[in-house]
């Protein structure tokens, strides 16, 4: 019988017990009990995973399938047709390309952070990762983050794409708060919306943005009260290509548990993605949610800067990037309240990129995780050619903003020796002169300056150079880019909120 339900999984692929039960029942006429008696005495090469589903069901597998795309499949698929917290939690993150910051898991995976007969979302994530399903990964300028066992061998091909999701869901974050502010959706100085040290939440649940609201809807009057209850705005965001009708289902979950606790005020809730697919809009829109997207909330020429952004962040060795992109974003994404300053920080690297193309560097690569056995660091950019590899570390801060001798010597200590390891261990690089450097686009403190000129002058066997607003004009003037001169003095030293006191 061991071989029937080997044959089975042969043709198949993973399966529930409960399945192959059902199998054996139809197709070998035994008996339900004998059927689960032949199932739990299958040989060892029938595998089961550590994990529970409804009725006492395993999810078996053959040894070679373990780890496959349809292991992967059938188990995600198996979860959510018992609805399982599991399948939700599987879902959300693979909608997010399979991995997010871990803080983010208990606003994306469908359960709540605690209530009664609902599976809470650190106890989903403790078993998954238990079971090995799921695992946990530093990422630099991120902290920990949690990916699909799956991507295992590939994970930091997925890193820049998160952290591009990242960086624009927080910027329209911010513009849809501001939007609400306005329209009077929200209370004014009691929204909040997520970021890596803690999330809003209502009541038992996490999300994107939360604030209570005294929209007449949703107000309730307890008796004797002076005043009225609030009600809550409430929404997630996902900003793939296209949401579908099963990556919301995590997002549904989660509001069917809030709405089932007695007390708690009403909401009014949105979902904010680029696209749905008509079946997941439909969805949202027969239970009362509204399926907003970029192009409803803002204009066609933020949705296009919004894209062009995601695109760009995303993508890690860039051949060239045309100066006037980058004055596009700006000007399309700069009404975002807060979003200049932001943008500023992201955008830098590419400025210096290009002005170190122009110039004379053929090979530039952007967010290169340099990885070596005193651990893994991220550059912000290297370029190299025949006689030289130069790490540039980039800070696209206002005048404002001074580097501080506390990020000098991060860099000097914990970053700089990584790279220049990696670069030893590079067979490309290492017999080429080694220079590191320091580029901002503001200011750096008199006690970063002083940690600098010191490891100048004590560091013999590469260079460090650090250049401040004044340096990289000039550099970026000598590559006589007109278009890159223009950006950069339109957005990073002549942009009104960057003037020096």
């Amino acid at each position: 019988m061991s071989n029937v339900i080997q044959s089975y999984l042969n043709k198949h692929g993973p399966s529930l017990s409960s399945e192959i039960a059902e199998y054996l029942v139809n197709e070998h006429k035994l008996t339900p009990q004998t059927a689960r008696q032949r199932i739990s005495r299958a040989s060892q090469n029938i595998m089961r995973l550590e994990l529970s589903f409804p009725r006492r069901a395993k999810f078996l597998f053959l040894k070679q399938q373990a780890g496959m795309g349809i292991y992967w499949s059938r188990l995600e698929s198996a979860l959510l047709a018992t609805n399982s917290a599991y399948g939700f939690a599987i879902t959300s993150l693979n909608e997010r390309g399979g991995v997010m910051p871990k803080k983010h898991f208990e606003i994306a995976c469908g359960s709540p952070i605690k209530q009664k007969k609902h599976l809470s979302a650190d106890t989903v994530l403790s078993n998954l990762k238990s079971a090995n399903l799921v695992k946990e990964i530093h990422v630099e300028g991120i902290g920990t983050c949690i990916y699909i066992g799956l991507h295992t061998n590939h994970i930091e091909t997925l890193i820049p794409v998160m952290k591009a999701r990242l960086f624009v869901e927080e910027l329209l974050l911010r513009g849809i708060k501001s939007w609400m502010r306005k329209l009077g959706f929200i209370s004014y100085n009691q929204v909040a919306i997520r970021d890596i040290d803690k999330n809003p939440t209502v009541s038992t649940t996490a999300w994107d943005l939360a604030g209570p609201s005294y929209l007449s809807p949703l107000v309730s009057f307890s008796p004797n009260a002076s005043k009225p209850n609030p009600g809550f705005v409430i929404c997630d965001i996902l900003l793939t290509r296209e949401v579908s009708e099963i990556g919301i289902r995590p997002f549904l979950q989660k509001l069917n548990a809030l709405k089932s606790l007695k007390n708690v005020g009403k909401q009014l809730c949105f979902f904010f993605a680029n696209s749905y697919s008509e079946a997941a809009f439909n969805k949202l829109k027969s239970l009362g949610i509204s399926p907003a997207t970029t192009n409803t909330i803002f204009d066609n020429d933020t949705a296009t800067g919004i894209k062009e952004l995601m695109d760009i962040l995303s993508e890690v060795a860039i051949q060239t990037l045309d100066p006037k992109k980058i004055d596009t974003i700006f000007n399309s994404l700069g009404k975002i309240e807060g979003a200049a300053s932001r943008l500023r920080g992201a955008l830098f690297e590419y400025v210096i990129a290009e002005a170190m193309r122009f110039k004379f560097f053929n090979a530039i690569e952007l967010n290169r995780l340099c990885q070596t056995k005193e651990g893994v660091k991220e550059a912000d950019i290297i370029c190299s050619n025949q006689q030289e590899i130069r790490f540039i570390e980039a800070k696209g801060y206002g005048f404002n903003r001074p580097v501080t001798a506390s990020e000098v010597k991060y860099w000097l200590a914990e970053q700089v020796p990584i790279f220049r390891a990696y670069a030893l261990s590079h067979t490309d690089w290492k017999d080429k002169k080694m220079i590191f450097e320091f580029w901002t686009s503001s200011l750096f403190s008199d006690e970063a300056i002083e940690k600098l000129n010191k490891a100048q002058h004590n560091t013999k066997k590469y260079q460090i150079v650090y250049r401040d607003s004044e340096n990289v004009s000039d550099e970026i003037n000598s590559s006589g880019n007109k278009a890159l001169i223009k950006t950069f003095n339109d957005h990073f030293t002549n942009h009104p909120l960057n003037v020096k006191s």
